[in-house]
């Protein structure tokens, strides 16, 4: 269980892109050091600074304090006063005034060094005074005062400067510390940019090319690793282009060797007399000739059509009108919003309109309803036929699988349809797939990116 916390917690606080993870492998180490030098500086220096320098603020106000107790008259103080406000950088006065007024301000120093070294130096001057004293905010910005009892009727107020309490190598080091992370961080940013950069391209490239898009521009670049994948990526590429060009002159050239003994058995028929043999015989090879069609279709996939921006609302609108024209019923709702997609146009409406001839075949109302969302465009194809089995959902995508097994023409084709279909979303990077219908058939989903 705790370790599905820990789990769970660090997925959360992690980055989620390469960049930002890098960038935190560089940047911990970064903070890590200058928090420990912080904590170093801090627990020795400071301390040690602000022990010197509290402890000679004591000891010269102990020091003037005591003089001006000892003096016989006031021309002792005077002088005094003067060297004390020469030599010692603090104001210092005698006033009259009692013991009953020292009493402790009722609010603490709105300093921040109060706490740091406020303390200290009211245990300093506890040490060395044996006079009643208090430390007290000073009218004056930045400055603050020690009133010291010397005797019954005359206190000496001592006013002093913040800095005599504060090292200046405490601001140093904390705009150096603050400076060299922000620099280091700044040349890591960079660093970083110009070492994914290149990995993005391969991401881009290849999303590309899954979508059916070439990719002419791209070269391998970057670091020794990412240029070995983008080489591979490249390989890739080529074999799945000599690949798909293989098969279509393959099957063109089957496609040739085989219409020339159809096209002469078509002759010998039509030579021949009509009767119920050659009839049968005729649909035979007609059934033939239209299978080496579908299967050569399948396997061309468009392949050598080039992605265009389309408006896939003016497509759909092509295809719905079409099949209204051939008897079928088919509603529409298109949503509102930008349908432009990058697409190879041809293909993508042979594949809607594989789907909504299909869907028209087996049913008597046809729904088709286009969604665009933040990142794809989403396609329904709803229908009241007898719909699709559950566990034969996926094989129907398969090329020449037909629920209804006969080969008859009349009750559907030859099983390449929804193969088709598929094959050409995919290779824009979309999915397809099957689900029940609110309409009492089968709905069929399409999703392209945008």
């Amino acid at each position: 269980m705790a370790a599905n916390i820990l789990t769970t917690m660090k997925r959360k606080l992690l980055p989620r892109t390469l960049f930002g993870r890098s960038l935190m492998i560089i940047a911990t180490p970064i903070l890590l050091l200058q928090l420990i030098l912080a904590f170093v500086f801090f627990d020795r220096h400071w301390d040690a600074m602000s022990d010197k320098l509290v402890n000679a603020l004591a000891g010269e106000v102990q020091m003037t304090a005591g003089r001006l107790k000892a003096a016989k008259n006031q021309k002792q103080v005077d002088e005094i006063i003067a060297q004390s406000s020469t030599s010692l950088e603090m104001i210092v006065t005698v006033e009259k005034g009692a013991r009953d007024g020292l009493r402790q301000p009722e609010l603490p120093f709105a300093k921040f060094y109060w706490v740091s070294v406020g303390q200290k130096l009211q245990d300093a001057l506890d040490r060395k005074l044996h006079q009643p004293f208090i430390i007290r905010p000073y009218e004056k910005a930045r400055w603050f005062e020690i009133v010291v009892q010397l005797d019954k009727t005359r206190q000496a107020h001592f006013i002093c400067a913040d800095k005599r309490l504060i090292s200046p190598t405490t601001y140093i080091f904390i705009l150096w510390m603050i400076g060299s992370a922000i620099v280091l961080l700044a040349i890591a940013v960079l660093f970083m940019r110009n070492q994914i950069r290149p990995i993005m391209r391969l991401a881009v490239a290849a999303e590309k090319l899954g979508k059916g898009q070439d990719v002419p521009d791209f070269k391998p670049v970057g670091a020794r690793e990412v240029r070995q994948a983008s080489r591979a990526f490249l390989d890739m590429k080529e074999r799945l282009k000599r690949q798909m060009e293989q098969r279509t002159a393959m099957l063109s050239g089957v496609s040739h060797d085989l219409r020339t003994p159809l096209t002469r058995m078509k002759l010998q028929l039509a030579m021949a007399k009509k009767g119920a043999e050659t009839d049968n015989l005729r649909q035979d090879i007609e059934e033939m000739e239209r299978m080496i069609e579908g299967y050569l279709t399948f396997a061309r996939g468009e392949i050598d059509e080039t992605p265009a921006m389309t408006d896939m609302r003016a497509v759909l609108e092509r295809i719905i009108a079409r099949t209204r024209r051939q008897g079928c019923d088919v509603q529409a709702q298109l949503d509102e919003g930008g349908m432009m997609l990058r697409v190879r146009p041809l293909a993508m409406e042979r594949a809607i309109a594989n789907i909504v001839s299909n869907a028209c075949k087996y049913a008597k109302h046809v729904w088709l309803t286009a969604h665009p969302g933040e990142t794809m465009l989403e396609i329904m194809v709803d229908d009241d036929g007898p719909g699709v089995p559950q566990d034969l959902r996926d094989e129907v995508f398969r090329p020449f699988y037909r629920v209804e097994k006969s080969r008859n023409k009349k009750t559907g084709g030859v099983g390449l349809g929804l193969s088709i279909a598929q094959d050409i979303v995919h290779s824009h990077g979309g999915e397809i797939f099957m689900e029940d219908s609110n309409r009492g058939g089968v709905r069929v989903v399409m999703r392209l990116p945008f």
